[in-house]
């Protein structure tokens, strides 16, 4: 397995990386865990000293990482200048926080004095997806730090000069010689790493086909794991719902880098009372969004991926289309650009059909009419993942009431989900488990360890 950078766009080879030997890996896992040794030994406050100049990095950098991005998977440089900022803003805030919240906490007990504190555990190996490839790696790799631990990080085989370049950001910021690095194993060199004893977590954001396979290997070793698989997000409309603003979240939630995002608007269910309304400006709303060449700051849409994630989408739509829905604007672009699709919306969605209970990865919607509030609860339930979801309602009451029935990690309110770097994120169901960002993302990796004394 090559680790191949390819244009999108332009649907050509940048340039390729081949898979590390054994005995590479093993060194920078041996280099990884003796950087360990000295790093886990400083006061919180040294170890987030270097995020404030990762940070600074990543903003000084933000045009360039946009320019990758586009390059190597599709992504609007528009979007890539934001998610480089994100990723300035997630250093910042851990390099605020993370001090206080790794502070030693007294606790009551018979002793005559206990303390809580979160001690590293070692090297956390990260395996990552290619469509956030810095945010992604980023909101696991500042945590891991912070805390005190090492990582190591396999990002996914497309996007091998992303991942190079956040090595070179890690290392400039002023960490420690090996304390991180990008690594290119095949899949099988993957999960011995795993089972090495010098790997204590493991880190994984990507599809539930793979969480399930790495699980496996992690569980059969005991390590912890934590994981941020697909989603197949509703995004619901009430009647009292400001439908201006809910249908413009919606047009950035679903086709937001193209669609590629597990916590897209990916099911947008409309009560029947506003349905004619809502889909007449959506419809319009999506025929603006203008797609094509990534590098142009215009773009909206950009290609996906490649073209069998292509081929993929266009297989779901013409099975919803076959089941009996309605095409009311986009589809596949035609050969001269064969990875890009056209943004596109389906009406009259059988519950069934790929669009309504599949998991969609690009830019396609289905519209889903529903009549009562049980009902769209039932629908937002109506699927085996179970990572996101958005209400839009001006009943505050009946929002908290739809948010605490819907089975999902995240509930946006007149908004749209998103991770941000002070609450937690993650998954139930098939969307994983653990949480990532905020204190509970620091201290998943991190020992919780009971200090109890009790005078002689």
């Amino acid at each position: 397995m090559a680790y191949v950078s390819f244009d999108p766009w332009l649907q050509e080879k940048v340039t390729a990386f081949p898979e590390m030997g054994d005995d590479l890996i093993d060194d920078i896992t041996r280099m990884a865990c003796n950087a360990f040794s000295d790093w886990r030994s400083l006061t919180p406050e040294e170890r987030c000293r270097p995020l404030t100049a990762m940070a600074d990095i990543l903003q000084h950098r933000r045009e360039t990482i946009a320019r990758l991005m586009a390059s190597e998977m599709g992504k609007p440089v528009a979007q890539g200048l934001a998610e480089a900022d994100k990723c300035a803003l997630l250093c910042r805030w851990y390099g605020e926080h993370a001090p206080g919240l790794l502070e030693p906490e007294r606790r009551p007990s018979s002793a005559d004095k206990s303390y809580v504190v979160h001690e590293p555990q070692g090297i956390i190996l990260g395996i990552m997806p290619w469509n956030f490839p810095f945010w992604q790696v980023f909101r696991f790799i500042v945590p891991a730090l912070a805390g005190g631990n090492a990582a190591l990080l396999k990002h996914a085989s497309s996007v091998p000069r992303c991942a190079l370049e956040i090595e070179d950001i890690v290392k400039g910021a002023g960490f420690p010689d090996g304390l991180f690095r990008t690594i290119f194993p095949s899949h099988s060199q993957a999960e011995r790493l795993i089972a090495d004893s010098r790997i204590r977590g493991v880190s994984l954001t990507g599809s539930t086909a793979a969480g399930k396979r790495i699980a496996s290997v992690a569980g059969a070793n005991l390590k912890k794991m934590v994981m941020e698989l697909g989603g197949s997000d509703p995004f619901i409309v009430i009647p009292d719902a400001d439908i201006d603003s809910a249908v413009k979240a919606a047009v950035f939630s679903r086709y937001q880098n193209g669609g590629q995002s597990c916590i897209a608007a990916k099911r947008i269910i409309v009560h029947t009372d506003v349905y004619d309304e809502f889909r007449t400006k959506f419809v319009s709303a999506v025929k603006a969004l203008r797609a094509g060449d990534p590098l142009d700051p215009q773009t909206d849409v950009g290609p996906m991926v490649n073209v069998a994630a292509a081929d993929e989408l266009e297989r779901q739509l013409a099975e919803t289309l076959r089941a009996g829905a309605r095409l009311l604007c986009g589809g596949r672009a035609g050969k001269e650009h064969p990875a890009l699709f056209i943004p596109a919306v389906v009406d009259d969605v059988p519950l069934g059909s790929p669009l309504a209970c599949e998991e969609t990865f690009g830019p396609a919607a289905p519209l889903i009419r529903f009549s009562a509030i049980d009902e769209a609860v039932t629908l937002a339930n109506n699927t085996p993942y179970g990572l996101g979801a958005t209400v839009w309602t001006a009943d505050e009451s009946l929002a908290m009431k739809m948010a605490h029935s819907i089975d999902t990690g995240t509930v946006a309110v007149n908004g749209f989900v998103k991770s941000e770097p002070g609450l937690p994120f993650g998954g139930v169901k098939e969307s994983g488990y653990g949480r990532e960002l905020a204190a509970e993302g620091l201290f998943e990796f991190l020992n919780t360890k009971t200090i109890s004394i009790f005078k002689p």
